[in-house]
């Protein structure tokens, strides 16, 4: 077989969603012909905030080699609420405005940590890495960022080794939304730009999640460098589906799985929510709305203020096998890109899930986007821009009065967007190195 070094930041037992593109892809790529050898970090020292330790299953046949690391963000956690993993940032979501504890931190973290604070890894990574490279005869390197330090590693290898790096961007990297939380200061963002530069140069291939950010990555480049970057959708997990069933239930339930922070606002969804109830009223005795996931206090006070009478749930966090129950149970899905330019880009692996499910989709974000060209194709699925407040009503009312009526869906048959068939894509471009 084919020996493929994959340099994993997060891999299971991480938990959320950036950790499952490369756990499923480790998983099939020996189904193709390609063994890969997986360099993580220890979950009891890594700076990520949840775990799940079903995914394990996924990757017990990989050959995992886990290393120590050296980060702030564990301490930082602990020193702003007393527990090494609850207020590790995600994104700042479950934020609202920071207090002068956390401006100073933010400032820190962006100004002295670049381009990520968990590049005290590398270090640790780059041995073991160097280890394997010499007595496994690999020659092919693949890095996973977020975190984008990652790929400072493959740029080390690569220029110490005689061997091909791939470099598999799953976030835009200067363009990320929070950097503009950071407090960056000119210096800051040019070292940053130069790092995502140099990487780019670079590696001999790289990979992302959809078209738009295939299509910004070639933008960076000049033109005879272009053609090395390509693009592989995540997927959903077929496994997961099979034996699961929709829990009916009397509620009509509105469902938003993942986080949403205050770059993610869903406040025209809300208030597009309130007209349909207030032409009926009675409506908001059989409406459930429910987030799953880490959500901004001023989200939560907004769902308080314009909806008082409906029934609200949240809880922050379940494991993935979980969330795919609430996602078949739910009546309409909702999504909520991050309001910036690159969010257009992005098609997360719960999008998949989504549409795996059958259920209607509701999508906050840029109806051009690639999210929106994907749903076109999918029935009940519909990106809004969030000024698009009575497109919004008029697709609420009409997927609840089916809903009313006893109209049920079937799941959507998308096999060629599974795990196992994105790998299959993905291992053909290993193959062309």
């Amino acid at each position: 077989m084919k020996k493929v070094l994959i340099l994993s930041y997060y891999f299971p037992p991480s938990g959320g969603s950036g950790v499952q593109r490369w756990m499923y892809f480790s998983k099939f790529l020996k189904d193709f012909g390609i063994e890969p050898f997986v360099v993580t970090v220890d979950p009891e020292k890594a700076s990520y905030k949840f775990l799940d330790s079903k995914f394990l299953d996924h990757v017990k046949d990989v050959k995992i080699y886990r290393t120590s690391t050296m980060e702030p963000l564990k301490f930082y956690s602990k020193m702003v609420g007393g527990d090494e993993r609850a207020e590790i940032p995600q994104g700042f979501a479950g934020e609202s405005k920071p207090g002068l504890f956390r401006r100073i931190s933010r400032f820190i973290r962006g100004n002295f940590f670049i381009p990520d604070a968990r590049k005290g890894w590398n270090r640790f990574a780059y041995s073991q890495a160097e280890k394997l490279i010499r007595s496994e005869n690999i020659d092919i390197v693949i890095t996973n960022g977020t975190p984008h330090s990652t790929h400072l590693l493959g740029l080390r290898l690569k220029k110490n080794f005689d061997l091909k790096w791939i470099c598999d961007l799953r976030d835009p990297w200067t363009e990320a939304y929070y950097n503009k939380d950071l407090y960056r200061t000119a210096l800051a963002k040019r070292i940053d730009a130069r790092l995502e530069t140099e990487v780019l140069m670079n590696a001999d291939m790289i990979t992302t999640i959809g078209p738009g950010m295939a299509k910004l990555l070639k933008s960076k480049l000049p033109t005879e460098q272009q053609a090395k970057v390509h693009y592989v959708y995540n997927g959903y997990d077929a496994e997961l589906f099979e034996g699961l069933e929709k829990k009916p239930s009397d509620l009509f339930t509105i469902l938003h799985l993942g986080i949403l922070s205050e770059n993610q606002p869903i406040l025209s969804f809300i208030l597009a929510l309130k007209v349909v109830l207030d032409s009926a009223a009675v409506l908001s005795n059989k409406i459930h709305l429910l987030f799953v996931g880490k959500v901004s206090p001023s989200i939560i006070n907004e769902v308080k203020q314009y909806l008082p009478g409906i029934k609200f749930s949240q809880i922050e966090y379940v494991p993935h096998q979980e969330a795919i129950q609430y996602m078949l149970n739910a009546n309409l899905l909702v999504n909520s890109l991050a309001e910036t330019k690159e969010s257009e880009l992005l098609i997360s692996g719960k999008l998949m899930e989504y549409v795996a499910t059958g259920n209607p989709i509701l999508v906050l974000g840029n109806p051009a986007g690639d999210a929106a060209n994907l749903l076109s194709t999918i029935d009940r699925a519909e990106v809004f821009s969030r000024d698009n407040q009575s497109g919004m009503e008029s697709f609420i009312g009409d997927v609840f009065k089916k809903w009313d009526q006893g109209e049920k869906y079937s799941k959507a048959n998308l096999q060629i967007h599974s795990r196992y068939e994105t790998t299959r894509l993905y291992a053909a471009l290993i193959d062309q190195l």
